[in-house]
């Protein structure tokens, strides 16, 4: 579970809504406490804790077993093949519960079809969660990417992502929902160009950590960050060719912080330019952000890019294409410096500003930690219930 989805429980627990959380496995407090005090879990653990307190959870261990058995076995035509056989069978297994007497379902991209289904023959309310960009648009820039950059990363070029019957799933999951909600105005206007209607649309930005803004910065000077999978989509291609361009590895370090999806041949040609570092915990990661002069996303394509929260939160600088979510939530200049996604000149233009401005990069950062103090995840929650009691009356 991303922590948006969390998030969207805690908003329903809380506003005293009974019923369940349907997932896969997670732990609970005390088996995530238990796990973290065995270092090679603890470096592992991606998934955190639920806690609810009205509301059932609800874990179905299976599906993780049946997608563990066909990555190593080799049983799907693809890794993605695989993922979307786990949630369609959180989501069979969570359709079984819905009767008369279920007033909503929420239910999120590519997980929920059954469950709408279902939910559409008792006249239960649907409300979906959409967190990245339509596909048409999505298609439609990856294609563009692809042209420009052949073979730079298979991650980001599944030809599987764009099947028609994986498609007709979606769309249909879309005709089903009663209200579409999703993160950012980027993801909105994906929707509008669709055709789907505005009034079937609510925009909630995920949250900032509250806990994080009072954290002290402590810039060691001179780090650019990358955080996320190490991608085309993420245009972290991208960004290693402007930062050889500026010729930036020889005065400041670039940190790239995720799974690596670029090719080998590719990265050949900036070697000793940057520094990749796998996953880390999340408190390792924000002791990153505390030390770093910016964090640097040219996403393609992001609903709303979490990692940008994460850096406001601590008062790091972002740089970050309009298409990462940012776009309609950040201003330029005021509390960020924006760019066009597929844009090497605008990016090359933000980040030699960045390089050469150290001063009003900080304040840069300073304004955007005011910004974060006023979007926490309390303000995600509270929009939550405020779209759910709007879609059931």
């Amino acid at each position: 579970m991303p922590v948006d989805e969390h998030h969207i429980e805690y908003a329903l627990d809380k506003a005293g809504y009974p019923g369940t959380l349907e997932t896969s496995w997670v732990p609970r407090p005390l088996e995530h406490s238990l796990m973290r005090m065995v270092p090679a879990l603890r470096r592992t653990l991606r998934r955190e804790p639920v806690r609810l307190h009205r509301r059932s959870l609800v874990r179905h261990l299976a599906p993780d077993i049946m997608r563990s058995y066909d990555l190593t076995v080799g049983t799907m035509p693809s890794v993605l093949a695989a993922h979307d056989a786990f949630f369609r069978r959180v989501d069979c297994a969570a359709a079984c519960r819905i009767d008369s007497r279920t007033s909503a379902v929420v239910g999120r991209e590519f997980g929920c079809l059954h469950s709408f289904r279902n939910a559409a023959k008792v006249d239960a309310r649907r409300i979906y969660h959409l967190p990245t960009s339509h596909h048409q648009a999505l298609r439609q820039i990856l294609e563009l990417e692809e042209a420009a950059f052949p073979g730079v990363c298979r991650s980001t070029f599944d030809k599987g992502e764009f099947q028609s019957g994986r498609l007709d799933d979606k769309l249909e999951e879309i005709a089903l929902a009663d209200r579409i909600v999703c993160p950012s105005a980027f993801v909105r206007q994906t929707l509008l160009d669709a055709g789907v209607a505005d009034a079937r649309i609510a925009v909630n930005p995920f949250g900032c950590e509250p806990s994080w803004i009072e954290e002290k910065r402590r810039p060691a000077g001179g780090i650019f960050l990358f955080v996320g999978n190490v991608s085309a989509r993420k245009g972290a291609h991208r960004l290693l060719a402007a930062w050889k361009k500026l010729q930036a590895w020889r005065s400041h370090r670039l940190i790239l912080v995720g799974d690596m999806h670029l090719s080998a041949s590719f990265l050949n040609d900036y070697k000793g330019m940057y520094e990749h570092r796998p996953r880390m915990p999340r408190e390792d990661l924000r002791d990153l952000y505390l030390s770093a002069d910016a964090l640097v996303l040219p996403a393609l394509a992001e609903g709303f890019a979490l990692v940008i929260l994460e850096a406001l939160s601590c008062g790091t600088p972002v740089l970050a294409s309009l298409n990462s979510g940012a776009g309609g939530f950040l201003e330029d200049d005021k509390t960020a410096r924006l760019f066009n996604a597929q844009d090497d000149d605008s990016l090359v233009t933000a980040l030699d500003w960045a390089l050469s401005h150290p001063s009003e990069l900080e304040v840069l950062g300073q304004a955007g930690r005011v910004k974060a103090a006023s979007h926490s995840w309390g303000r995600f929650e509270r929009e939550t219930v405020a779209v759910l009691r709007s879609v059931l009356v």
